[in-house]
């Protein structure tokens, strides 16, 4: 699916799967959801955001997907690349799992600064163009729950079924 031309799309909370083709966000299109989650699945499916784009996203509050914003079906064959590039991201509130796949974060503005927290786990995490990421973790400023063994420094990040 692509969103482009000035699209405005907000999201009703949920899960969205996006299955066997990509998500692209272009063309000063917009892209707001809260309490949202994305279950990637098929070898096709990806996620782009271009840098003309306007991303804002929070994790859902509970349910199968409580606390992750991205999460890449386990079964996952063959890696994928996704690309935060947008110059309006400024929150992706949740966590980003794609343990199969590559994440480049590609911006010329600050990526997730006005999240509580944002937590990745990917097979690579590239940087491009600053970098201007960055991964708050204050945690207690919101009702987004934090996967298990995601929080604290130095701990071995896994996500059990």
């Amino acid at each position: 699916m692509e969103v482009y031309n000035g699209a405005q799309v907000f999201l009703n909370p949920g899960i969205y799967i996006i299955k066997d083709g990509p998500l692209i966000i272009s063309g000063n299109a917009a892209l707001v959801g809260e309490n949202v989650g994305f279950y990637i699945t098929g070898s096709k499916a990806k996620i782009k955001f271009t840098p003309d784009s306007s991303i804002s996203l929070t994790a859902p509050k509970d349910g199968p997907l409580a606390g992750l914003l991205m999460f890449e079906d386990a079964s996952r064959r063959t890696a994928a690349t996704h690309y935060i590039q947008s110059d309006d991201a400024r929150v992706l509130l949740g966590t980003i799992y794609l343990p199969a796949s590559n994440l480049v974060v590609d911006a010329n503005s600050p990526v997730a600064d006005q999240s509580a927290y944002t937590a990745i786990v990917a097979l690579s995490l590239k940087l491009y163009n600053g970098p201007h990421l960055i991964l708050n973790t204050n945690y207690g400023a919101t009702d987004i729950p934090v996967p298990q063994n995601i929080k604290g420094i130095g701990n071995i990040v896994t996500l059990n079924k």
